[in-house]
Parts: C-alpha cells; sequence; structure tokens
C-alpha cells in the first residue's frame, strides 16, 4: 500500500514533465522540423569533410603508391612546412593573391560606386553593366583573359603597341616579373562589382542633409567624403573585405585557368597546390595536410583583420 501511495504522490511530477515537454513540441516542434533539412546538410557536407579532412591529413595515404592507408601522425605537416621546398613560396603567394587582389578591388570599386551613385546619364544601365563580371563563370573568364594576354596575338599587347607603349609583344603569363600583375588585375576585374554594389547600398543610406549642411559649412569635396561618407561606410567596408578575403583565398579557378599555378610554383596558392597533391598525383593524406593548414592560416588571417579593422564600427 505504501508503494502505491509513493508512486501516486509521483504522479503529478511526470505528467507535469511529460506536459512540459508536449508543449515545447507543439510551440517549436514545427520550426525545429524546418531547420533539420539545413542541420542535415550542414552535418553531411561540411562538419564531416571537415572531420575527415583533419583525419585523412595524419595518415600516409597515397592512391598510386600501392602501400594503402597507414598513421604517420603529424608526418604529412612536418614533410610539408620542413622538407617541402615549395610550401612557404607557395603560402607567400596566398597572401600575395589574397590582400593584393581584395586591395586592388577596393581601389576599383569606391570610385566606381561614387560615379554610379552619382546622377549621370544612363545610370541604371552602367550598373547593369558593371555587374557582368561579377555574374560571368570564373573559368570562362580566365579562358578569355588567357586570350587577351597571350604573348602572340592577345588584344593586351595589340592596343600596348597601337598606342606605342611597347615595341615587342610580352609574354604576360609566363614572365614571374608580370604575371602578378596581370592575375591580380583579372581577379579585381572580376571581383569589383561586388565591392561597388555594397558601397553603392552604403551610400544610399547616408544622409544627404548631412553632406549638404557640411558643404553649406565650406566643407571640400574630399573633406566632405574623408569625414563623413568614409566613416559612415566603415562597418560596410570591414564586411566587404572580410567576404573578399575568405573567398579569395578559397577561389583557385582563375590562376588555374590562366597559369595552372605556373611557370614552376611562382603562381601557385595553397589551393592550387591542394588540388595538384590530392587530384593530379592522389596523394590524399598530403592534401588533406594542405587543406587542413590552408584552414588555420585563413582564420588566423581573418583574426588578424578583425583585429585591426573591427574596432570602433560604430
Amino acid at each position: 500500500m505504501s508503494d502505491i501511495l509513493r508512486l501516486d504522490r509521483q504522479d503529478p511530477p511526470l505528467n507535469r514533465q511529460r506536459g512540459r515537454v508536449s508543449a515545447f513540441f507543439r510551440e517549436f516542434g514545427f520550426g525545429y522540423f524546418l531547420l533539420a533539412p539545413v542541420v542535415l546538410y550542414i552535418v553531411v557536407f561540411q562538419f564531416y569533410p571537415l572531420v575527415e579532412t583533419i583525419r585523412l591529413s595524419l595518415y600516409d595515404y597515397s592512391l598510386i603508391s600501392g602501400r594503402g592507408m597507414s598513421f604517420n601522425g603529424f608526418g604529412n605537416y612536418k614533410e610539408l612546412l620542413v622538407n617541402d621546398g615549395a610550401f612557404w613560396q607557395i603560402f607567400w603567394n596566398s597572401f600575395i593573391w589574397v590582400l593584393g587582389s581584395t586591395a586592388l578591388q577596393f581601389a576599383i570599386a569606391i570610385p566606381a560606386a561614387i560615379i554610379l551613385f552619382s546622377k549621370i546619364r544612363f545610370r541604371g544601365l552602367w550598373r547593369g553593366l558593371m555587374m557582368v563580371p561579377w555574374v560571368s563563370p570564373v573559368v570562362i573568364i580566365g579562358i578569355v583573359w588567357k586570350w587577351i594576354y597571350d604573348g602572340h596575338y592577345g588584344l593586351f599587347n595589340h592596343y600596348l603597341k597601337m598606342f606605342h607603349l611597347i615595341s615587342e609583344n610580352i609574354v604576360w603569363l609566363g614572365d614571374e616579373q608580370l604575371v602578378w600583375p596581370a592575375l591580380l588585375l583579372t581577379s579585381a576585374w572580376k571581383g569589383f562589382p561586388y565591392i561597388t554594389l555594397m558601397m553603392l547600398s552604403g551610400l544610399t543610406g547616408i544622409s544627404q542633409e548631412m553632406i549638404e549642411a557640411a558643404h553649406m559649412d565650406g566643407a571640400s569635396a574630399w573633406q566632405r567624403f574623408t569625414r563623413i561618407t568614409l566613416p559612415m561606410l566603415k562597418p560596410i567596408m570591414y564586411v566587404t573585405g572580410l567576404v573578399s578575403i575568405v573567398s579569395s583565398w578559397t577561389k583557385f579557378e582563375m590562376i588555374w585557368a590562366l597559369t595552372n599555378g605556373g611557370p614552376g610554383y611562382s603562381t601557385s596558392i595553397l589551393p592550387t597546390y591542394l588540388y595538384t597533391n590530392s587530384f593530379v598525383y592522389f596523394d590524399l593524406g598530403k592534401g588533406s595536410a594542405i587543406a587542413t593548414l590552408s584552414m588555420a592560416m585563413v582564420l588566423i588571417l581573418v583574426g588578424i583583420y578583425s583585429r585591426l579593422f573591427g574596432r570602433n564600427l560604430e
């Protein structure tokens, strides 16, 4: 009898607990059901490949060696950081590619945004044409620009000779001194429309009354730009720069279409080196180590960028 009374006294709390769970699912269950496909996608296509890449980086795993898969700890990392003579050159190439491309995109995008924000004729048409490089496929752009840079019949040499700026054709993509300016120019042409679009959205949100008041007080156009417009664009510039850095770091199609990372390793970056080791030489262990190091380095770069430019955004 005492056991029955004890169970009766415990039933109400249990029923209340079940009621809370039931109420929770009635209120939030449908929302979690809608989120389930996204969570499943992230786990299957983002989280699992990340974990598997880190795991494979600890193994000696080459598909063409015939040795099979064997654990070697940090051997792949030691091979890259200590014994691989090309790795550090490729590492610095990655920074040149990311920082140079991002800086050049901003250098083109800010004046372009100011021009397209002003009251010019056919402004809508120019804004639409500006987006053509951004929406065009990267590989197609690479093929077109490879033809433009061609050392024998490229348009770049043709127009430079027409204006008597050069006397002989230049092999732009075969010269180690000129190939990086050519690549950065192509990357900036591809990427500047996105930054221009973001700057245009920021300019639209700036109070024109404030700028007109500064003009009435005698501020020059340069003073209005540097003391009002530019500070108010700082949050958008920060986010846009962050997106540009991450996208440039992981984007290798442009370089692969133009130079395949050559001549030698002079234009190789970590993603192209990853592709070569994983899908040309089929060394999945070394390729996974490159991918892991690349991820760590871009996280460090993003952290430094946030530390330098993420303060006082308000």
